[in-house]
Parts: C-alpha cells; structure tokens; sequence
C-alpha cells in the first residue's frame, strides 16, 4: 500500500477544493468538502480525460470540455447512458494534514 502526504486542511479551506497531481498514483487528485464531509477523487474526466473542478454552490463536479456533471459520489449526473464513474481515493486525516492511499 502507498500512502501519500497531499494537502493541508487549510489549503483546502482558502478555494474549497485543493488539485495536485500525484506521480505514485499517475492521477490527478480532487480533494474537496461539501456538507463538512471530505472527499477524495480523481480530477481527470472518465470520459475524454477533461479537468474536473467542484462547484460548491450546486454541490457538484464539473467537467470543463463537454460538460458532464458528476455527485459528489463520482457518479454522472447529467448523462444518465454515461456509466462511468470518477475514481475514489481512500483518505486518512492526520494533524491537519490529508494522506490518501492506494
């Protein structure tokens, strides 16, 4: 197992998401909150491989070339044929700083 120091808590408090890309994992991340709740998801779009970012006001994700909208579970919400999900990553939170692990 591979566990990786990504963000501090207050990084992702100053946009509302936080974007790296980590080079063990060869995956650009998402980490965001919504309803308190931390998630953890890969950035890059199922679909064509486009840059999701999260729109806090709908409370959900967004693909930036062809639109799709995922849950903040990774599911599309917007193309119901579109099965396809964003990947999720396993997180531990520890002294402020966010780990996630494959």
């Amino acid at each position: 197992m591979i566990k990786k120091k990504i963000c501090n808590l207050s990084q992702l408090e100053n946009k509302n998401y936080f974007k790296t890309w980590v080079k063990e994992f060869k995956d650009e991340i998402i980490i965001f909150k919504n309803d308190k709740k931390i998630y953890v998801k890969s950035s890059i779009c199922p679909h064509f491989g486009g840059p999701i970012t999260y729109n806090q006001n709908e409370k959900h994700l967004y693909c930036h070339w062809h639109g799709l909208r995922f849950s903040v579970d990774g599911k599309c919400i917007n193309q119901k044929s579109f099965k396809a999900c964003l990947s999720n990553y396993n997180f531990e939170l520890k002294d402020n700083y966010i780990y996630i692990k494959k």
